[in-house]
């Protein structure tokens, strides 16, 4: 069977395939990739499903060498991605031949690339899906992130798969600074109305204290309400929760299912594959809008996708 060695694995490099929908009311986190995406482009590229399980890196990008020739494409974060020691571009469906080595750089802007092959990787699956829970060790490779010497399987190819490349227009921009639309959640009218203003007038700073279940955000602490302890409710990837430090915490794709701390906003799921680009130190503003501005958006978004892929 065809595999990849990893010879680099980077920070954190795990496999990643569809979210686990339907499980939350038993705490179990969707997961998925952290940029849907820019997983979902790559799959397309290399005649996959959107969800079939790709390879996802993290800042420092991976090396692996491929056993067999074979389609593949990577996409993300920008950085420098070299095939035996030649350029190769991201957005594009490329060979490799028996041996070939795939360098994946350290991002300069954005966060995290994934590797797609054709066939896609084979995996551990749980609950139907082969995504990677690194705090529970479920699905993916043994549920944790790869190491120097792992061997990757790859499922049975299809054939005839055409050159493309993704159509410029479809390439989400990697930038030094992201804007993120968001709607005011269960949590915003117990805000001061200067803490409100403050969430979508000043740009906040993403924090060292980032993982794939969320990001910190730094700068000048929020003034938050003295409010008695709240109940635990539930939250999703995109919800902004406002511990008592004043340090607003953005869950991204492992978040967990329920949380007691203020929740006063909701990315909108048109901007939801933006999480899995933040990077420690850049910059980040919230953009306000209503629940039915936040649907037209989406709604938008999948009509300018589907020529292209599927991504429910």
């Amino acid at each position: 069977m065809s595999h990849v060695i990893v010879q680099r694995g980077g920070l954190q490099t795990t496999l990643q395939g569809a979210p686990r929908i339907g499980y939350r009311h038993l705490g179990v986190p969707v997961s998925g990739p952290a940029d849907a995406l820019s997983m979902a482009l790559a799959n397309r590229l290399v005649g996959n499903v959107s969800f079939e399980t790709a390879l996802e890196t993290t800042l420092t990008g991976a090396d692996v060498m491929f056993s067999d020739a074979g389609e593949f494409a990577v996409t993300g974060a920008d950085t420098d991605v070299v095939l035996n020691g030649r350029p190769v571009r991201q957005h594009e469906m490329l060979m490799a031949a028996s041996g070939d080595v795939l360098e994946i750089g350290a991002s300069r802007i954005g966060c995290r690339n994934y590797l797609a092959v054709n066939g896609g990787f084979e995996a551990n699956s749980f609950l139907g899906s082969t995504s990677t829970y690194l705090p529970a060790k479920l699905g993916g490779h043994h549920g944790r992130v790869l190491h120097n010497g792992d061997e990757i399987a790859i499922k049975t190819r299809a054939r005839n798969i055409e050159q493309n490349r993704t159509p410029p227009n479809l390439i989400p921009a990697m930038t030094p600074g992201t804007a993120l639309q968001a709607t005011p959640a269960t949590g915003f009218e117990m805000l001061t109305k200067v803490t409100q203003q403050r969430l979508f007038a000043e740009p906040f700073q993403i924090g060292q204290r980032a993982s794939r279940m969320g990001v910190e955000l730094s700068g000048a602490p929020l003034d938050l309400p003295n409010l008695p302890t709240l109940p635990s409710s539930a939250v999703f990837p995109g919800a902004l929760q406002c511990p008592p430090s004043g340090a607003p915490f953005l869950l991204l794709a492992d978040a967990q299912t329920t949380g007691g701390y203020l929740y006063a906003l909701q990315v909108a799921r048109v901007d939801l594959h933006q999480l899995g680009q933040l990077r420690p130190n850049a910059n980040l503003r919230f953009l306000r809008r209503t629940p039915r501005q936040a649907i037209e958006a989406r709604r938008a978004q999948l009509e300018a996708l589907s020529d292209w892929l599927t991504l429910g």
